[in-house]
C-alpha cells in the first residue's frame, strides 16, 4: 500500500475541507493508495453525504488510534514512513509542523505575489510544492523555486452538472454570488452592481452564500465606497448579512441568504440561478465556487486576474476585462497582481445576459463541457502522476 497523509481537516463547507474530502474519496477508490487523515474531520460522519460516509467510516475507525497519538500533547514530534501532503499559506509553514513524512509535499493557494526570504527557504525544504493555479506556479518559479508543479482543483460532476430548474423563481431573474464575505472576494462590487441592476429590473433576486468563519478578512470592504459598514455578528457567531444588505439599500424581498450549505446540496441551488457573478480581486486557486457554477452550465461573470485566468475564455464565460489597481486593506497588505473590477462592466454583463438568454445558455453549455476536463477524478489523477515517484 502507498500511504498518503492528508495534513488538513476534511469538511463540507470550506475550500480546503472539500479538497480533502475529494482527495480522500479518489485515493480510497484506487489501489494501492491508502489515505490517512492526520487531523480529525471538523464535521461528524453523520453530517457527510451518506455515500461518502460509506468510504470514510472504515478510514476514520482504522485511524482513530493514529489520530489519538498525534493529538496527544505529550508527543512532541513524529516521523512517519509515508508521504504527507501539507496545507500551507504564503509563508510555506506546514499545517502540521510536528509531523514529518517520508516525503513532504506542500499544497499552496497563495494570494501574495511577493515571497519573503524565509518563505523561500521553507519552500526549498519540501520535496515538491503543488501550486493551485498557473499564477501561483509562475510566482514560485520567478522566486527561484525549482520543485514546483501546478495541479488545479476539480469538481464532482455527479453534483455539478446541467439539469432542469425547479422553477421556484420562475418570475425572477436570479443572480448568484458565492464565497466567504471578504475584501479579496469583492462582494462589495456585487452589492453596488446589483443595486444598479435591481433599480432597472425590480424582479431581480440576489442569491448569496457568503458566510465567513474568519471575519477579520472582511476588513476593507467598507473602505471601497461601494458599501457602508460591515455585517454585525449575532450571539450564535453568524454574520447578519441580510440586515447589512438592507442597510446598504437592497430591499429584503430581493435577497436570499443561504447561510452555510453542505457542498453536496449546493448544485441543486446553483441551477436555479440565471447568472453567477465573481468580481474577485484575487484567487490563489481557481475559485472552487466559480468552477462549480461553470460545471452546472450557469452563465458566469469572472474577473480577469490571478487564479481566475485558468478558467477564463470569452466563449464560455463573461470576462471582466477592466481590472484597476487594488489598494491594500487591513487584512490584505500585499495586493500586487490583484485586480479591481469595474461596477459598470459588471452591470453591463448582467444586462447582456438578461437581454440575450439564448446566447447566455450557449455559453453556459460550453462552460459545462470545459469543466468536464476538470473533474476531481481527473485532477487527482494528475496529482498522483506528479507525486507518484515520491510515493
Amino acid at each position: 500500500m502507498k500511504g498518503v497523509g492528508i495534513g488538513w481537516s476534511i469538511n463540507w463547507v470550506s475550500g480546503w475541507g472539500i479538497y480533502g474530502t475529494n482527495l480522500t474519496l479518489q485515493l480510497a477508490k484506487r489501489k494501492p493508495y491508502h489515505p490517512l487523515w492526520l487531523m480529525p474531520p471538523t464535521v461528524t460522519l453523520d453530517e457527510l453525504n451518506p455515500l461518502h460516509r460509506v468510504f470514510f467510516q472504515p478510514i476514520f475507525q482504522g485511524q482513530q488510534d493514529l489520530l489519538n497519538l498525534l493529538s496527544n500533547p505529550q508527543n512532541k514530534q513524529f516521523s512517519c514512513d509515508f508521504t504527507i501532503l501539507y496545507a500551507m499559506g504564503k509563508d510555506f509553514a506546514p499545517s502540521l509542523p510536528h509531523i514529518t513524512g517520508k516525503k513532504r509535499i506542500g499544497v499552496v493557494f497563495c494570494e501574495d505575489s511577493r515571497l519573503t526570504p524565509n518563505a523561500i527557504q521553507q519552500a526549498n525544504t519540501y520535496d515538491l510544492i503543488i501550486a493551485g493555479c498557473t499564477w501561483n506556479e509562475k510566482i514560485f518559479k520567478n522566486h527561484g523555486l525549482k520543485n514546483v508543479c501546478k495541479v488545479l482543483q476539480g469538481v464532482d460532476p455527479t453534483l455539478f452538472h446541467p439539469a432542469p430548474k425547479s422553477n421556484l423563481f420562475a418570475d425572477r431573474f436570479v443572480i448568484f454570488s458565492g464565497g466567504k464575505l471578504e475584501y479579496r472576494k469583492g462582494q462589495d462590487i456585487v452589492v453596488a452592481a446589483f443595486k444598479h441592476f435591481h433599480a432597472r429590473h425590480p424582479e431581480a433576486l440576489l442569491l448569496i452564500a457568503w458566510h465567513n468563519f474568519w471575519v477579520k478578512s472582511m476588513a476593507g470592504l467598507e473602505q471601497t465606497g461601494h458599501v457602508i459598514g460591515l455585517p454585525k455578528i449575532d450571539s450564535n457567531r453568524r454574520l447578519q448579512i441580510g440586515e447589512w444588505l438592507i442597510e446598504n439599500g437592497i430591499p429584503a424581498h430581493a435577497i436570499i441568504d443561504l447561510g452555510i450549505v453542505p457542498n453536496h446540496q449546493i448544485g441543486q441551488i446553483l441551477r436555479e440561478a440565471d447568472v453567477a457573478v465573481f468580481p474577485n480581486r484575487c484567487e490563489g486557486g481557481t475559485n472552487l465556487v466559480a468552477m462549480e457554477c461553470l460545471a452546472c452550465g450557469i452563465p458566469t461573470v469572472l474577473s480577469v486576474n490571478t487564479g481566475h485566468l485558468d478558467l477564463i475564455d470569452d466563449t464560455h464565460c463573461y470576462p471582466l476585462h477592466h481590472q484597476g489597481k487594488v489598494f491594500p486593506s487591513g487584512f490584505f497588505n500585499s495586493v500586487e497582481d490583484w485586480g479591481e473590477s469595474d461596477v459598470e462592466e459588471v452591470v453591463e454583463c448582467l444586462e447582456e445576459i438578461y437581454r440575450d438568454r439564448q446566447t447566455a445558455q450557449q455559453r453556459g453549455h460550453r462552460a459545462a463541457q470545459f469543466m468536464q476536463n476538470l473533474t476531481w477524478e481527473n485532477q487527482i489523477t494528475r496529482l498522483l502522476a506528479v507525486v507518484d515517484d515520491l510515493l
